[in-house]
């Protein structure tokens, strides 16, 4: 039976949280009085989210573009905004959480701009209390998942070594990833099967009515 870790590493979006890109673009594209697909071509299909998720854009620098480019004068309160209305925390997530908080040090690691660790008290603020101390954007580290150098670099952050970490992501070539970097890990699907693959972890008390 594999030993328990001394860092549980989590994804956030798809994991901790549901995520719902069109809500954000409904959201930005009324704040910008566009339409959402040219939201979403701005953002997503001509690569400004993942310049920023790489580092390559602080927010400040995100916003510039959207005015010089595009004509846009977004707020930094209606961006923040955006993302927190499309952002939902799974709170049986919390509750696992808060049990497994006990056993072992708890983190996230995130495919996003340093913007979403400085706002994520506004964004996922139900996380905070657990993940607070231990919140890794990959845009302070240069580097995206699925790279391994993401994750090393992220451990490094963190002060854990890959040996003593299991990840968790939904993403299958996340989850490759990760372990192409040394790390265990599991593909998350739904709770109950995570809290079975966490049993074979030596973690306990997890039994518990996720309705």
């Amino acid at each position: 039976m594999p030993t328990r870790p001394k860092l549980l590493l989590f994804d956030l979006d798809g994991v901790l949280a549901d995520y719902q890109r069109e809500i954000r673009c409904r959201h930005l594209a009324m704040s910008l009085g566009t339409t959402e697909d040219e939201v979403a071509r701005a953002l997503f299909e001509r690569g400004l989210e993942d310049r920023c998720d790489r580092g390559e854009l602080a927010l400040a620098d995100y916003l510039d573009t959207l005015r010089t480019d595009y004509g846009w004068n977004l707020p930094e309160e209606d961006f923040i905004a955006a993302r927190r209305a499309a952002t939902q925390t799974r709170m049986s997530m919390v509750t696992l959480c808060d049990r497994l908080s006990t056993q072992t040090a708890l983190g996230v690691f995130t495919n996003n701009g340093t913007w979403m660790g400085d706002q994520a008290h506004r964004i996922v603020p139900e996380l905070m209390p657990i993940f607070r101390s231990r919140f890794v954007c990959s845009g302070s580290l240069g580097v995206c998942k699925p790279e391994p150098e993401a994750f090393i670099n992220c451990l490094l952050r963190l002060g854990f070594s890959a040996l003593s970490t299991l990840y968790v992501d939904d993403r299958p070539e996340n989850v490759e990833g990760a372990r192409e970097a040394g790390l265990n890990a599991i593909q998350f699907e739904d709770l109950p099967a995570f809290k079975t693959a966490l049993s074979t972890y030596e973690f306990d008390d997890l039994d518990f009515d996720t309705a």
